[in-house]
């Protein structure tokens, strides 16, 4: 199996894992053959890559963050759950108690998942336009999960963490669509109301008792930066709970590698570099060491392009070396399938370089 984009789809490739909608159901099962029009469709939904079988690397398995049952399960809680909050204000009180009811034992599950896995590996993600937001407020609490674990967070700590990373952008449900989705560079009095979701999500939050503090500030400190440049509050240093700390630094990163509807997704490795290069200024150094740590950001599965002018799959992603994993080549220069396929470890052949992936 492997990720390949769409565009380089060859006919009647079977998908190797299912496709969900935002709401955690299945638009397509594993094992459909992808005709010419079901590929047209998902291009209309905004799907940029899909997990598919293929000889060359029937051996190879990623490993998702979670299980895809968990994963379904999430999406549909996080769906319902911002839903629910952003309507019927005058329900809220009861609403607020139902969400966490609802989230708690899910992290609980994703926590345990997480510790048996022993890190966090972006795999497995495919984003419908329509639904980007609760696949990426699943993400980032998976990151953030990630994170809190490999800084020893305690169990409460961990608790109220995943639950207000699913949540910190349900602000954003009360931003205009024409602004929320709009296909090109915000202008400045667009970008202002856009800013406007942080107090938004927080607002939503604050009068739910069943929330604890730490995870209703997630909501309003997530775009807050270590040197104070961020919003809504130019808050700075310590004065950013951990927790939005936390949140800022796996939120870009999620951000920045996935395909939005006004440009195409960062590099892996690019992103991470403007992670590093923001640590001690923009984001919590200590957090940007945890999140290192803890991601793998070419997980095995994902295919590259390399800069000798092959193609491969990973196959092995060391800890620490995230950009350079070892990868399987499989196709030449014309994109036709190698003679005989091999193994490359980037780490040792450093004159070759990653210069694309399909996500």
């Amino acid at each position: 199996m492997r990720w390949v984009a769409i565009r380089n789809i060859r006919p009647d490739s079977v998908l190797a894992q299912p496709i969900l909608d935002e709401r955690g159901r299945i638009l397509l099962a594993r094992g459909v053959p992808l005709s010419d029009n079901l590929l047209v469709k998902l291009q209309a939904l905004g799907i940029g890559s899909v997990c598919v079988e293929d000889a060359a690397t029937d051996d190879i398995i990623g490993k998702d963050f979670i299980s895809p049952r968990i994963r379904q399960q999430m999406l549909d809680a996080t769906y319902t759950s911002l839903n629910e909050l952003v309507t019927d204000t005058h329900v809220r009180y009861v609403r607020g108690s139902r969400v966490r009811q609802k989230l708690r034992p899910l992290v609980e599950e994703v926590i345990g998942e997480l510790r048996d896995l022993g890190g966090a590996e972006q795999f497995g993600t495919v984003y419908l336009s329509d639904g980007e937001l609760y696949h990426h407020s699943v993400n980032v609490a998976l990151f953030a999960l990630g994170v809190g674990l490999g800084l020893k967070l305690s169990e409460e700590q961990l608790l109220d963490l995943g639950i207000g990373a699913l949540l910190h952008d349900v602000g954003k449900l009360r931003i205009p669509e024409k602004v929320l989705k709009k296909p090109g560079r915000l202008t400045d009095a667009e970008y202002a109301e856009m800013k406007l979701h942080t107090q938004f999500g927080y607002e939503l939050l604050l009068n739910d008792h069943e929330l604890h503090g730490p995870a209703r500030l997630i909501s309003y400190e997530h775009h807050e930066r270590l040197d104070g440049t961020g919003y809504p509050r130019g808050l700075a240093g310590s004065d950013i709970h951990l927790f939005g700390r936390i949140t800022s630094v796996v939120d870009v990163y999620e951000a920045l590698t996935a395909n939005r509807v006004y440009r195409p997704a960062y590099l892996p490795h690019e992103a991470l570099e403007l992670i590093l290069g923001g640590g001690g200024t923009q984001f919590d150094p200590v957090v940007v060491e945890g999140f290192v740590d803890t991601i793998s950001i070419y997980p095995v599965g994902m295919t590259v392009e390399l800069s000798s002018g092959y193609r491969g799959v990973v196959i092995h992603s060391p800890r620490r070396q995230t950009q350079r994993p070892v990868v399987r080549v499989i196709e030449n220069r014309d994109g036709h399938p190698v003679d005989q396929t091999w193994e490359l470890d980037l780490s040792r052949e450093l004159t070759v370089q990653i210069i694309g992936c399909e996500i």
